[in-house]
């Protein structure tokens, strides 16, 4: 039965509704924004992030908010470019350093950029900085679009589809409120009210208990003055203390004004937690003075991933889909390409140049990548947890010693890989997708630490800077490009093709990149909303290559059977 809205009801009426207004529901309104769609955004908070999670951004998503023009005011207000991004692990902060990952300040990551060869061909390398100061951001690009609604204070307590489409009741200050929508995404995080409404369940890891990083965790943001300058050994922006009965992780937030995040392991077994004073006096070896600003409760150890990310006309993406052990720090960054993967073919969808069938590859080709992602988190977790920390480590005798040399031989197997990760960040394909042209060549080799750039269909389009010292991305829109890199001649029948359906397609002559025509191999490479290659060849019909990547083909012959 359609309930109307009573007396004292509004009725709001949108193409796309996103429940969560965090950093994922945001980018997904910018991103349906910049296509024109209608969307009311719902946030069941009275605004942006208040306490610091999500606190490294990968590359890939670096390039996504780099599109939307944010990726520079991310870095001027984010991390301190003075400072190095050094992961270094201790017994106590002031007492044994037991292994440092150098890593560059954001000044000279940004610099070595431009170097040839590097291990990072992306003109937006990967960045530290918290979702307090990413929101913001997102939320005043997103509303920049006339056609994105930002409400926040808006509890969703129903959803369900109607009269083909969705709708919403929703709380507010002011009264409730229906919301009628045409699709719905749930962007409303690891306890997803729209996930249990739909009855999609979590498969995967639910609890893996280890020493640290699996089970209650506690994470506090405080400020702790002056504990810059008492530094023993140099500064790092993660700090691990690794001492018998106490693990720890530190992040430095804001080095200026001593700002900084602390996550420790809860007891399992019910006995009281030690106070955050003792655990910090703990890892520092000598007391402290701190502000506790805030504090949140979280488990480690998991790795779950949803059985589907779709029900009908409701979607989910970010924490919602996937649920990850932080370490990695891929969580966030999973759920932002999830965004982009799913805007433009709803935009599609919506506009009429594609299908609904378009919308079945959503989960198709971001669900494996989330099971990719998570899978490798946990490893990385488990790693950590079983570090050696012997009950002499901290002693100055030959017995602590061993100890120390035990435990930085295991975490010199591994730690880097945890942040040195181009082949997670720069090489997810959607190769094998029922919106990509396969042309036979051989898949590229999927490491989480190798990236080798590529132009296989399914891949990140790759990225190289042009003759004239742009950056390739800076010429992609948010529609198709048609990059030629040979002989111009046949665009016509292109934009044809693609008018004629009433698909947004840019022609770009790149032939002067020789780079990119050494990667490409072929005369035309198709590139879709999301950055990802659709085709590449010398020859096709144009006319079915975009009947493929907008699975107009594919609802021809459902049509048919």
């Amino acid at each position: 039965m359609n309930v109307q809205p009573g007396p004292s009801s509004s009725l709001l009426e949108t193409a796309v509704a996103i429940v969560g207004g965090g950093p994922v529901g945001l980018l997904l309104a910018c991103e349906l924004g910049a296509h024109g769609v209608r969307t009311i955004v719902l946030g069941e908070n009275a605004g942006t992030a208040t306490h610091p999670k999500a606190n490294t951004h990968t590359a890939r998503s670096m390039e996504i908010y780099r599109r939307h023009g944010i990726s520079s005011a991310l870095r001027a207000r984010g991390l301190s470019t003075a400072y190095r991004t050094d992961v270094a692990y201790y017994t106590r902060l002031l007492g044994y350093e037991l292994h440092r990952v150098p890593l560059p300040t954001p000044a000279a990551s940004i610099a070595e950029t431009r170097a040839t060869p590097t291990r990072w061909p992306t003109p937006e390398p990967q960045f530290r900085s918290s979702q307090l100061v990413l929101e913001p951001l997102l939320l005043e690009s997103a509303r920049r679009y006339p056609s994105v609604d930002v409400r926040f204070g808006h509890r969703v307590v129903k959803i369900a589809e109607r009269d083909g489409g969705v709708e919403l009741d929703v709380e507010t200050a002011a009264g409730p409120t229906v919301v009628r929508a045409a699709y719905a995404v749930g962007c409303d995080g690891g306890r997803s009210f729209v996930r249990r409404e739909l009855g999609l369940r979590f498969e995967g890891e639910g609890g893996l208990a280890l020493d640290f990083m699996g089970g209650r965790m506690l994470a506090t943001y405080f400020r702790a003055p002056g504990l810059q300058r008492r530094l023993r050994h140099p500064h790092a922006w993660q700090n691990w203390f690794l001492v018998p009965g106490l693990r720890a992780l530190m992040l430095t937030l804001d080095a200026e004004n001593d700002l900084y995040l602390m996550h420790y392991q809860l007891p399992a077994n019910g006995n009281a937690a030690k106070s955050f004073g003792d655990v910090l006096d703990g890892v520092v070896g000598a007391p402290v003075a701190a502000e506790v600003i805030s504090a949140v409760e979280w488990r480690a150890g998991v790795s779950l991933v949803a059985e589907r990310f779709r029900s009908g006309r409701c979607f989910l993406a970010g924490d919602a889909a996937h649920l990850f052990t932080p370490t990695g720090g891929f969580g966030l960054n999973t759920g932002i390409e999830d965004a982009c993967n799913l805007a433009w073919k709803l935009a599609a969808v919506l506009a009429g140049w594609a299908p609904a069938a378009l919308l079945d590859s959503y989960e198709a080709e971001r669900k494996p990548v989330a099971v990719r992602n998570t899978e490798y988190a946990l490893t990385l977790a488990r790693r950590n947890g079983e570090c050696p920390v012997d009950p002499a480590i901290e002693d100055d005798t030959p017995a602590g010693e061993a100890a120390r040399a035990a435990a930085q031989r295991h975490l010199a197997a591994y730690a880097r890989w945890e942040y040195d990760t181009p082949g997670i960040q720069l090489g997810v394909s959607y190769r094998g997708s029922a919106a990509i042209v396969d042309d036979g060549s051989p898949a590229p080799a999927d490491s989480p630490i190798e990236y080798v750039p590529n132009a296989v269909p399914g891949s990140r389009l790759p990225h190289v800077w042009l003759p004239d010292g742009s950056s390739l991305y800076d010429r992609l829109g948010f529609g198709f490009a048609l990059l030629a890199l040979g002989a111009p001649a046949g665009a016509a029948a292109w934009r044809d093709a693609a008018s004629a359906r009433g698909l947004p397609l840019a022609v770009l002559d790149v032939s002067a990149s020789r780079e990119l025509r050494a990667l490409v191999q072929a005369d035309w490479i198709l590139v879709r909303p999301d950055g990802h290659i659709a085709w590449r060849g010398d020859r096709a019909d144009p006319g079915d290559v975009l009947d493929v990547v907008t699975a107009r083909t594919l609802d021809r012959i459902r049509e048919t059977v």
